[in-house]
Parts: C-alpha cells; sequence; structure tokens
C-alpha cells in the first residue's frame, strides 16, 4: 500500500527539476566549453535551491497503536521552518474506508499546511475497514490524548501548540483564525476544516467551544471526551469551532440576546463563505456544557429578523437547520430549588420575582416556537441534575410544539461528557445527515 502522500526520494526529485530547467533554458549552440560549463553549473544550482525550498523536510517514520482498528500505523512527520514559538499541528489521516470529498491530493494539501507553519502528522490506515465513521472517533480522542494529555507518547519531542491541533480526515484543509465578529478590544474567530475542492458542496457543523479562552484548547475537549466536530468530519461534513460569546473568565453567567447575535454574526460568515469553501449552505449548530444552550438558542431563533443584531453580513440568513444539544439550563424561570448557581444568577440579574423578565431572556424557552430547528439531545443518567432536568423540560415543550426531535438519557454513568459510544454516535449524525443537505 503507497503512503498517502508522494514522498519522492530527494534525487528523483533534483534530477526532474534540472531536467526541467534545461528545458526551458536550453544551452545556446556553438557556446565555448567555459559558457557551458558556467550553464550547467547555475542549472545545478537552480535545481537544487528549487527543491531544497519547495519540499518540506520531513523526519523518520512513526507509529501509533489505533483503537478503532487496533493496527498498528505508520505516519511521516512534515515539518515547518524552524520557530521558537509551539507549532500548531495537525494529524492528518489518510486511506480510510470513507468516501473522499475532497479533491485536492494529499500532498498539494499537506504541503500548503506545512508552508502556512503547521507541523504535519500524516497517519496511513491503509484502507482498514473499521477507518470509518462513527468507529473513528476512537482514535480522535486518543490521538489528542497521547499528544495533549498527561501521558504524551505522540510528538513529544516536537513543540506542539496543544490548543492549536486539528485532526483532519484525507481530502480535508484548514482555514484557521476566521473573524465573525468584534465586541470592543475583542475579537471573535473561528477555525475551519473543510473539504478541499469537493465534487459538490457539503453541509457544516459549527461547535461553540466549552474553552472562553482557547476554542481549540485540548484540556476542555479531553476532559469533555468532545470529538463531536472533528468525528463529523469523518461523517462527510465540513466543520467549523467558534468561538464562545462570553469572553474569559467564564463564570456561568450568559448576557442574551447580545450572545445570540455574535452566534447568529458566525453562521452568517459561514454563509457568506460557502462558495470559497465549497459550502451547501445548511448549518447545523452543536454546543456541550456551557455552549450546549448557545446551539439551542440558534435553533430556537432562525425566524426572528429582530434578533440579528449588529454583526456582519446582514442580509445572510442566519437560521440554522438542525441542532445537536447536551445537558443544560433552557428556562430559567423554572431551575431547581437546589440549583448551584441561584445565587450567583440573582447576583447577576437580580430577584426573579422581580425581574422576571431578564431571567426569562436568558433562556431557549422564552424564544421556542413552532418554527425551531429539528434538535438531537443527548445526555447521560448521571449527569448533574439540573441539567438532566433541563434537557427533559426542552424535550417536553418540543414535543408540545411538535418541533422534530429525538431525545436520548444514556444509561452510560459517563457524567458531565460527550458519549463516545458508537450508537449513540451513529444516530446522532445520522440524524444530521437528513436534515442536512
Amino acid at each position: 500500500m503507497p503512503f498517502c502522500h508522494s514522498d519522492r526520494p530527494a534525487a528523483r526529485r533534483f534530477v526532474q527539476a534540472f531536467a526541467l530547467f534545461l528545458q526551458r533554458r536550453p544551452l545556446k549552440q556553438g557556446a565555448s566549453r567555459a559558457t557551458l560549463g558556467l550553464d550547467m553549473l547555475a542549472a545545478f544550482l537552480i535545481a537544487f535551491l528549487a527543491v531544497a525550498d519547495a519540499v518540506p523536510a520531513t523526519s523518520p517514520a512513526v507509529t501509533w497503536t489505533s483503537p478503532a482498528t487496533g493496527a498498528t500505523l505508520t505516519g511521516r512527520l512534515r515539518l515547518p521552518k524552524p520557530s521558537t514559538r509551539p507549532l500548531p499541528t495537525v494529524v492528518y489521516l489518510c486511506n480510510l474506508s470513507v468516501p473522499r470529498l475532497g479533491q485536492d491530493t494529499d500532498e498539494a494539501i499537506t504541503a500548503d499546511l506545512v508552508k502556512s507553519g503547521h507541523l504535519v502528522l500524516v497517519l496511513d490506515y491503509a484502507r482498514h475497514p473499521k477507518a470509518l465513521s462513527p468507529d473513528l472517533s476512537a482514535d480522535l480522542l486518543k490521538i489528542r490524548q497521547d499528544i495533549a494529555g498527561k501521558n504524551r507518547i505522540l510528538l513529544a519531542d516536537q513543540n506542539v501548540d496543544v490548543n492549536r491541533l486539528f485532526i483532519l480526515p484525507e481530502g480535508f484543509t484548514l482555514k484557521r483564525d476566521v473573524e465573525f465578529y468584534r465586541d470592543g478590544g475583542r475579537v471573535l474567530a473561528m477555525d475551519i476544516m473543510y473539504p478541499s475542492r469537493p465534487k459538490r458542496p457539503v453541509p457544516l457543523l459549527m461547535e461553540i467551544t466549552c474553552d472562553n479562552a482557547n476554542r481549540m484548547g485540548s484540556f476542555s475537549l479531553l476532559y469533555c471526551h468532545d470529538t463531536l466536530l472533528e468525528g463529523g468530519l469523518v461523517a462527510g461534513f465540513a466543520g467549523a469551532m467558534i468561538d464562545h460569546p462570553v469572553a474569559p473568565p467564564y463564570r456561568g453567567i450568559d448576557s442574551m440576546p447580545d450572545d445570540l447575535h455574535k452566534l447568529k454574526a458566525a453562521v452568517r460568515t459561514l454563509r457568506a463563505m460557502g462558495k470559497e469553501l465549497g459550502l451547501s449552505g445548511d448549518i447545523a449548530a452543536m454546543g456541550f456544557s456551557r455552549g450546549s444552550g448557545m446551539a439551542a438558542m440558534l435553533a430556537a431563533t432562525g425566524h426572528r429578523p429582530d434578533l440579528e443584531g449588529d454583526g456582519p453580513h446582514q442580509g445572510i440568513s442566519s437560521r440554522v437547520q438542525a441542532a445537536v444539544v447536551h445537558g443544560g439550563r433552557f428556562d430559567y424561570l423554572n431551575l431547581r430549588a437546589d440549583d448551584p448557581m441561584r445565587a450567583r444568577f440573582e447576583k447577576a440579574w437580580g430577584p426573579l420575582a422581580e425581574n422576571r423578565d431578564s431571567w426569562a431572556r436568558q433562556g431557549v424557552m422564552h424564544y421556542l416556537g413552532p418554527d425551531a430547528a429539528p434538535m438531537f439531545l443527548n445526555t447521560s443518567d448521571a449527569e448533574s441534575a439540573e441539567f438532566r432536568d433541563g434537557l427533559a423540560h426542552l424535550a417536553a415543550r418540543l414535543k408540545e410544539l411538535q418541533v422534530q426531535h429525538v431525545y436520548r438519557q444514556d444509561a452510560d454513568g459517563r457524567g458531565h461528557r460527550v458519549s463516545t459510544d458508537t450508537g449513540t454516535l451513529a444516530e446522532m449524525y445520522g440524524f444530521l445527515r437528513r436534515h442536512l443537505r
């Protein structure tokens, strides 16, 4: 099985560059021996420099054992220009057993990533039959653990930026730090992972990060076992991780509808870039923990032009076509008596009895109607009681309004984490495929 991209030997590359130079600049007939010698030396040097400049440095092969397949994979590290700063890093998964969406070659994609300053590890799955969705979600979590977790055994000798670590399936590329809103001096941005020149436009999953300081922060993603977005890439969607609308440090207090204005600006920005990136225009919002209520807000308010706010790309729709929502608070007028955040909410919004409208505006129930987008609701039987109750009440209200939805409380004891169960993930991505085109 050939490696993912062409790792042609340096000698062969040199000969090809040398021959190409001679073809483009033929030596003059009747030239002196000295002139011919100088021309040949010039061609030699130009070819050598072209190869040295165009080909990223590579390191010896890397091996890593895949939990999904049980196989030991061979990888190749492609190095950018030396830097004293931690390197944004891409793990590029190739020879998978899923349909390839991007038409550009692995070599072209990885070379471009290296040129833009990324450390790239290419892992070859050799078309293993288990190298597909949702099985590969186990690998997505383990790769991040092995690079950025407590016991770093993969790329341990490299200066990896663990808050800019991306895992891409073959054919996908990356557009980082795309601005979508300015909140005073704070620039809100997103990282977009998408097929490079897809044959047909693809829908996109937009996740609201649960890390207010680093949207791709590995600590938060590992703590929550969150592979939702990168698993979505393997399942056939483009993806974007967006900044949380609340600036750090996060203390559990959102500010609606101001935060919603920022979220809608992100949706409009993605839709405005659709033609450039090969996106279909269909978008699903996803959120876990502090991102969960944000995703539900987008699903509930697509029909409300009065909530668009002042962000860019006015006139473009901010409606999402579906949402993935996990346990959380969705109705601040009906919190549990033992909710541990009650005192903090009162400090932020005033006593409930005297400020019911302020409290109501913070929750999805205040905006929810029959025009809401379809939602996939999921939580664990070991999630905190206030989050489980909140999701159950949201599901009941969606049922009353006859909004399409799936509600699952998994008896898995996982607590405050995203599901890693392949059955749950398959159902979730299947739900999204039915509602996104």
